[in-house]
């Protein structure tokens, strides 16, 4: 699974250069600070308790209320994020062996990797960065892994995503399982819950998904789908757009694409050592 950010485009020119250009980048998110800490209690004071539990049932409030806006009001995670350590190990072994060169031509270079490692991500020496994000606001981190350089002197730093990993309340998995995201298939996170996949068949076909995570806190739903398919005619290129297969102009395809795009603030990545 990948990841590269920069603005993106998802205005047809007349010339598709490349379907990168099509797919540039992509919006991130910031995961929200958790809750505020409550007082420590003094039982041996009855005013004591009753302020202590007006706090509570204020922080009760903030916690319904984040769940109606996942973009403002993360709620404090309830599972902790060591779940994800052993799919970390495998990525920290991958560095430390720097993407195992030296294995490249033999019979074992393969199974070197991770099985929770993607294909694409293994394509090149490159940083490798984590970071944690309630993309569902249900309590429970998602574990995002990307790729890219020069974090730390660049400022605007965006990696590329490779991976998205969730919990199933047993085991990590993969937010989308039959997805290997990378160059011609990426993905982004925006406000109120919503990943939006886009990838690029041809230089003259894409298409972007819009997906929220189920009720089980790992199973992605599609939200909305669109498409853009160019052919030419003599010597210029003519563009149909969809949604969820029904043809609309490239007006309503940008316009309806951009109305999911809630971009926020940049996520905090931890660099994989």
């Amino acid at each position: 699974m990948k990841i590269g950010k920069t603005a993106k485009s998802h205005i047809a020119t007349a010339m598709i250069i490349s379907a990168t250009f099509l797919f540039a980048g992509c919006g991130t998110i910031t995961p929200k600070e958790a809750l505020p800490d409550v007082v420590e209690k003094d039982n041996s004071n009855n005013e004591s308790l009753a302020i202590e539990n007006d706090i509570k049932e204020e922080n009760q409030d903030n916690d319904i209320t984040s769940g109606n806006d996942v973009t403002d009001n993360q709620k404090a995670p309830t599972e902790n994020t060591n779940i994800y350590n052993d799919v970390l190990t495998q990525y920290s072994d991958m560095v430390q062996n720097d993407f195992y060169v030296n294995l490249r031509d033999s019979d074992s270079y393969e199974s070197s990797f991770g099985k929770d490692i993607g294909l694409e991500i293994r394509t090149h020496k490159q940083d490798i960065y984590y970071t944690f994000y309630d993309i569902d606001g249900n309590g429970t981190m998602e574990l995002i892994i990307a790729g890219g350089e020069n974090a730390v002197s660049n400022p605007a730093f965006s990696p590329w995503n490779y991976d998205l990993y969730g919990y199933d309340g047993t085991n990590v998995v993969h937010i989308f399982p039959e997805m290997e995201f990378g160059y011609r298939t990426n993905f982004s996170l925006y406000g109120n819950g919503v990943i939006e996949v886009f990838y690029s068949n041809s230089a003259a076909e894409s298409g972007v998904d819009f997906y929220n995570i189920g009720t089980d806190g790992f199973t992605p739903e599609l939200i909305d789908s669109f498409t853009s398919v160019g052919h030419l005619e003599g010597d210029e290129p003519v563009f149909t757009y969809t949604q969820n297969g029904n043809e609309i102009s490239e007006e309503e395809y940008n316009a309806n694409i951009q109305g999911y795009e809630i971009a926020l603030t940049a996520l905090d990545w931890i660099q994989i050592q």
